[in-house]
């Protein structure tokens, strides 16, 4: 189907028309699958994954903007990507190894670094290859469950810093993109921080070494940065 023809039945579908939204659902079914393939080693029942996967798409149908510059496609993954380990999560606890964050840190420098010289997205060999990793490694990475969570989840502290940051009980996806995008206005030096200590779990000691700081510095920058964001939240 053609973008024009898509945004009409995801304006139907919204308007509740039932049969646009299963016309838009049965396009998207290979979408849905795509995703779950890239999980079903990871546990739960296939048929079970791609249940939840359609819960996914039927909430980018749900709350697609025909202002977005971006297709239904693109808008969708995230969201199916996002049910799918929140139901894997609630099955078996998954904690991904320090080692492996670090490992894709390194594998997104290298990517955004490899796609301005290549003027396209590297292959999985030139990845292993510029990160001196073996592709097996670069795969566990790409695919850590965790490894798209950004601020939701620090292995130095048990509180997520998306929990420590909103008081409320009902954490909503707008808010979830709303922090996003306000730690994207920060400086870089900050997001760094961020990054280091909630994505990848560093101590603040090890955050140091990192930025050529002291720990004393690091703790005074990640409290003011929390104190910042907690009251742009607010």
């Amino acid at each position: 189907m053609k973008k024009e023809e898509i945004r009409a039945l995801i304006a139907k579908a919204q308007e509740k028309d039932s049969e646009a939204l299963g016309i838009l659902v049965d396009g998207h079914v290979d979408l849905v699958w795509s995703v779950v393939h890239r999980f079903k080693s990871m546990g739960g029942d296939i048929d079970d994954l791609f249940q939840v996967g359609c819960t996914g798409l039927l909430k980018a149908i749900e709350g697609f903007n025909a202002s977005f510059d971006t297709t239904l496609t693109t808008y969708a993954v995230p969201l199916i990507i996002g049910e799918i380990k929140a139901y894997l999560r609630s099955l078996t606890p998954v904690k991904v190894s320090r080692q492996v964050k670090i490992n894709a840190y390194k594998i997104a420098i290298a990517k955004d670094e490899l796609t301005k010289n290549l003027g396209r997205e590297p292959t999985l060999t030139e990845l292993a290859k510029q990160t001196d990793l073996d592709e097996e490694h670069v795969i566990l990475a790409l695919n850590a469950p965790t490894q798209a969570t950004s601020l939701d989840y620090s292995e130095g502290d048990d509180t997520p810093l998306f929990e420590r940051l909103v008081d409320s009980n009902e954490k909503t996806f707008d808010e979830r993109v709303a922090l996003k995008e306000i730690v994207s206005e920060i400086g870089k030096k900050e997001q760094t921080l961020l990054y280091l200590r909630y994505d990848l779990g560093l101590t603040q000691s090890e955050v140091a070494e990192r930025l050529s700081m002291n720990q004393v510095a690091v703790s005074r920058l990640e409290k003011k940065i929390l104190k910042e964001l907690k009251k742009k939240m607010s």
